[in-house]
């Protein structure tokens, strides 16, 4: 019920191929290997797999496919086959946003009532800037969506979205004051797109950047019946092999872009040498955000500026249905990676990072794991034993479990997973391993007692302690019982208590479900690994449902008579 998957296409009739075909090879052949060798769990014919091109020096030094546009059909990938790019189209829209601002038609510190009078004013003003760099606070339309009973396999328009934000109370914080990634802001810079410039997402991204670009083989997913040719099929692994992973919504703004890596090279060479919107346009696209306190977030309009070992990196990862993209540029070098792929289990960044890797790293510098490995060290017993315990960062809905075994602490998720060993920092603060570039060290603040994970960029985020329950009996279950709704949101949930277990039903629309909540701590459960937590009044009685999760920070369902 609150898990998003993501949209489906099938790939029309193409030619047969029996192995994908190269493109140009400007690499020599020992970095072609090490590039290949990247893609070599998807290089087959019976997996579908991924698109690759690479940029240096303004040229294709390497494009090929791996794996399988079609499993159905036999159709192998290529570098023009095309795919659903999920969120990397939102650098598109940011775009989109700055060729109107460059003419005067809107400005990025618009107020949104400006252009859409239709959306509630909340907390404080929101403008198009926040929007763009994830610090609105608006709730994300896609859980949103999710929690009020909507299936990905089934159709969904931008009014079904501009519905369920029109009638929101309240924001996740207030604007400017954190950051956290929202397809909301997106998608309403979309339709301020079509609000100003009176034509549809598609229309515009065609005339003002796929034409004059050359990419002859993009569009826009806005009708859920459009043929799109030379669309490659998007699966997920499942029982018994590869399924179709299908979805519908039509939401643009977000996500949405159908295109193929060749013409994202294309795209890529505006960067360089600017056509659409001139140098203006692609600067400004790339100038990180701030927070109202000063604080630098490494989100600039559509893309992340930051820098993986030691090089300044420009880049945009997505995920819609089975598909996966990644655009992922380092610009001192002259040098980019695009990736699409129609597997759901692609871990794009990682594919990224490693191609790379095979053409520069000799520039690079080492990874952390390698940096850090020789001043790691094993905690003594007495530092680790506080860590022991459940951990809840009620800000984002996230839980950790941190386990002392014997003489090291490891750490897992509540709903299962792998485990980690935790080592110790020259500084004391302690880090999972293996290391990875992504890797957070957090410590123990002596005066509120949290977990405090230290993020790169951004305020920290803290955990409280929490006590861990297990199954209750059926008299405290009883408490939970009753009939939950909200304005903010089209479904009604029941509560019911049977025995020892404790079942949420929801109805929306046609759409029925029946789950079993699972005990957490006082309180709380889960379903799905989604946490929910009870709030009780003043009194102590039962009176509401919150949820909070990346996208919704507790949305509440009030109990009813």
């Amino acid at each position: 019920m609150f898990s998003l998957r993501s949209r489906v296409t099938f790939a029309g009739g193409a030619v047969l191929f029996l192995c994908a075909p190269l493109s140009a090879q400007e690499l020599d052949a020992p970095t072609r290997a090490r590039v290949d060798s990247v893609f070599q769990r998807f290089d087959r014919t019976d997996s579908p797999g991924c698109a690759m091109l690479l940029k240096r020096d303004g040229r294709t030094a390497y494009a090929r496919g791996y794996g399988m546009a079609s499993l159905e059909l036999g159709v192998a990938i290529t570098p023009q086959s095309v795919m659903d790019i999920g969120s990397t189209s939102k650098q598109f829209t940011a775009a989109s946003i700055w060729l109107l601002a460059q003419e005067g038609k809107l400005r990025l510190d618009d107020e949104l009532q400006r252009h859409l009078p239709e959306l509630p004013r909340l907390a404080a003003p929101v403008t198009i800037r926040h929007i763009l760099q994830h610090t609105s606070g608006w709730r994300d339309y896609n859980d949103l969506l999710a929690l009020g009973g909507a299936a990905e396999e089934e159709p969904s328009t931008p009014a079904d979205a501009m519905a369920i934000l029109s009638v929101q109370k309240a924001g996740n914080f207030a604007p400017g004051t954190w950051w956290t990634y929202s397809n909301t802001g997106f998608f309403l810079a979309s339709q301020i797109v079509e609000r100003v410039s009176g034509m549809s997402m598609r229309d515009f991204l065609r005339a003002r950047i796929f034409t004059p670009l050359g990419m002859t083989h993009s569009d826009v997913f806005d009708d859920h019946t459009r043929v799109f040719r030379n669309r490659a099929t998007s699966y997920a692994p499942g029982a018994g092999g590869w399924r179709v992973a299908s979805a519908n919504w039509e939401q643009t703004g977000d996500g949405a872009v159908q295109t193929s890596v060749e013409d994202l090279a294309k795209w890529d060479a505006n960067f360089d040498a600017p056509t659409v919107g001139g140098r203006a346009l692609v600067d400004s696209m790339q100038q990180p955000g701030r927070l109202v306190d000063g604080t630098q977030i490494t989100y600039a309009y559509g893309l992340w500026v930051d820098r993986y070992r030691g090089l300044r990196r420009v880049h945009h990862g997505g995920a819609w249905a089975g598909y996966r993209a990644m655009s992922m540029r380092f610009p001192e070098q002259h040098t980019a990676v695009y990736l699409t792929c129609n597997a759901a289990n692609s871990n794009t960044m990682a594919l990224a990072e490693g191609v790379a890797t095979a053409v520069l790293g000799s520039a690079m510098t080492p990874l952390a794991a390698d940096r850090l490995k020789d001043s790691l060290r094993a905690p003594a017993k007495s530092v680790i034993a506080p860590f022991h315990g459940l951990w809840y960062d009620a800000s984002v809905g996230r839980l950790v479990r941190l386990i002392v075994r014997d003489t090291i602490l490891v750490s897992t998720s509540p709903f299962g997973g792998a485990e980690r060993r935790m080592m110790q920092l020259p500084d004391g603060r302690l880090i999972g391993t293996p290391v990875t570039e992504a890797q957070t060290p957090f410590h123990l603040d002596a005066a509120s007692g949290q977990l405090v994970a230290d993020n790169a960029s951004l305020p920290a985020d803290r955990f409280t302690r929490v006590a861990e329950v297990g199954a209750l009996m059926p008299a405290k279950l009883a408490e939970y019982a009753g009939r939950y709704a909200t304005p903010e949101m089209p479904s009604v949930w029941t509560v019911e208590a049977k025995g020892d277990s404790l079942f949420l039903s929801t109805v929306s629309g046609t759409r029925r479900s029946r789950l079993t909540l699972t005990p957490l701590f006082a309180d709380a459960f889960h379903l799905d690994g989604q946490p929910l937590r009870f709030i009780r009044d003043a009194r102590g009685r039962v009176t509401a449902i919150s949820v909070t999760d990346r996208g919704v920070r507790d949305l509440r369902w009030l109990r009813t008579p």
